[in-house]
This record gives C-alpha cells, sequence and structure tokens, in this order.
C-alpha cells in the first residue's frame, strides 16, 4: 500500500529503509513536480494520477532539465536486480517519479542523467508497485 511504502522511505537504512530524513507533500501533484522543476524538491513518487494531473507539469519538470520515469517499477523483472532499469514515462499508467536536474560531472557528458537513474532505482527498490487501472480503459 501506499502507506507501507512511505514507512519504508522514512525507515532507517539499518532497518532496511530508504532513510529519507523528510517528506512533503503540497497537495497536488502539479505542485510537487513544480518544488521538482525550481530543484526545492529532489525526487516526486505518486500513484493513482490521471494523465490530465501530470501531463503539463512533465513537460515542465523535463524541460527544467529534470527527468520523468513511470513510477510502477522496472523495466526487465526477470533480469537480475543490478541489472534492473527505470521505466520511461507511461503517462496513461497513473504513476510517476519525477527527479530534479542533476549536473554532468566535470568530463563526463550524461553522468546527471544516470545519477537521476540511480536515485530513481533506489527510490523504486522501497515502494510497492500498486496496480491502477489505466486512464481510458474503465
Amino acid at each position: 500500500s501506499r502507506m507501507r511504502s512511505l514507512t519504508r522511505l522514512l525507515l532507517a537504512k539499518e532497518h532496511g529503509g530508504a532513510g529519507l530524513e523528510s517528506l512533503r507533500f503540497a497537495g497536488a501533484a502539479t505542485s510537487d513536480m513544480s518544488l521538482v522543476a525550481k530543484s526545492i524538491a529532489e525526487i516526486h513518487w505518486e500513484i493513482g494520477l490521471h494523465a490530465w494531473d501530470i501531463a503539463a507539469a512533465s513537460v515542465i519538470v523535463t524541460e527544467s532539465g529534470g527527468a520523468v520515469f513511470d513510477g510502477a517499477g522496472w523495466w526487465g523483472l526477470d533480469m537480475a536486480e543490478g541489472e534492473r532499469e527505470p521505466r520511461p514515462l507511461s503517462i496513461w499508467n497513473r504513476s510517476i517519479v519525477s527527479v530534479r536536474y542533476i549536473p554532468d560531472l566535470p568530463g563526463q557528458p550524461g553522468s546527471g542523467r544516470e545519477l537521476q537513474r540511480q536515485l530513481v532505482k533506489e527510490l523504486l527498490t522501497h515502494v510497492e508497485d500498486i496496480p491502477c487501472t489505466p486512464d481510458g480503459l474503465h
């Protein structure tokens, strides 16, 4: 459930959690994602959203240099743990992870995007894939 996922995110690392020090909810996905776009928040994860809740904010995050991924989980569930990668966003899937802009390390083009993928990968190890009926299939 969402509550179990949030509990695991706040649980100390030595107890198997992500060890987050704080969570912030602005009240709407667009507001939360705007905080990510402005680099006020590091990352945003949400489930149960509709396409109209995240469409414009997804553009804002990506235009700011941030990245948007599917919050439902992984590509290649039959792959070894270290080989799994976060999925690109499917706006119809009703789950999302957005992460702030991270600049490339000096002399390492693409390293910022790789760090974004690593952050999302870490987050997805602590949250449940909670199924929602995709938009348009009701």
